[in-house]
């Protein structure tokens, strides 16, 4: 593959996708509103309880979740303390309902780069409570297709720390440079790109596809 940024020759064992916003759609604004106006969470404390960026401590408990040091009780318990309206099903229904559905012009694009014999894997920051609904692979079909699948609370680290990075690259036994991360966050791109791996922030499929066929292109020359 080609280095998407500098034009210069650059070896990609490796395209790693980020998970929610990237290749399922994300709900996050909509469950907040729905938390705030109906649970009666003060917005504040929605703001502090789902920091997710690992850039401040003490950790959220959102971030905690993320890397595996609390599991789905105790988060849902932070969130349901603070809510004037007590419903703790109706409030996990709420953390579930972030998660949405498969990007299905994204996986065409996996897809094709699995054509081509590039290894495709994913690096999600997520939580025990959504692993439950993306293990399903009923509602969920195309994360087969990946090689391999690292999630934050499994692996006990998340982007954009380091640590996340260099975890994948050791998995995978490659060089750090020869990862490329597809991802919507910029902190995360810069952070990949700052531990020496490639990265690309996501805008919308269709320029992940132009990429891509340019890369391909370059890689067939």
């Amino acid at each position: 593959m080609t280095d998407l940024h500098s034009g210069q020759r650059a070896v990609i064992t490796a395209v790693i996708f980020d998970m929610g916003g990237v290749l399922i759609d994300l709900h996050s604004e909509a469950a907040g509103r729905e938390l705030i106006e109906r649970y009666g969470l003060p917005s504040d404390s929605f703001a502090r309880l789902t920091r997710s960026c690992f850039e401040s401590h003490p950790r959220s408990i959102t971030e905690l979740a993320m890397i595996g040091e609390v599991g789905t009780p105790e988060y849902l318990e932070a969130f349901l303390r603070e809510c004037s309206v007590k419903d703790p099903e109706g409030l996990r229904i709420n953390r579930l309902s972030v998660i949405g559905r498969e990007r299905a012009n994204v996986f065409g694009v996996v897809e094709q780069l699995k054509q081509a014999g590039v290894a495709c894997c994913v690096l999600s920051n997520t939580i025990a409570l959504h692993w439950e609904k993306l293990s399903l692979t009923r509602e969920y079909p195309s994360l087969g297709l990946f090689d391999r699948v690292f999630a934050s609370h499994l692996i006990k680290r998340a982007k954009p720390e380091e640590s996340s990075f260099s975890f994948v690259a050791d998995a995978l036994h490659i060089p750090m440079s020869e990862c490329l991360l597809v991802d919507d966050t910029p902190l995360n791109v810069e952070r990949a790109k700052a531990a020496g791996w490639q990265a690309l922030l996501f805008s919308d499929a269709a320029e992940l596809r132009r990429n891509v066929h340019s890369f391909l292109h370059a890689r067939n020359i």
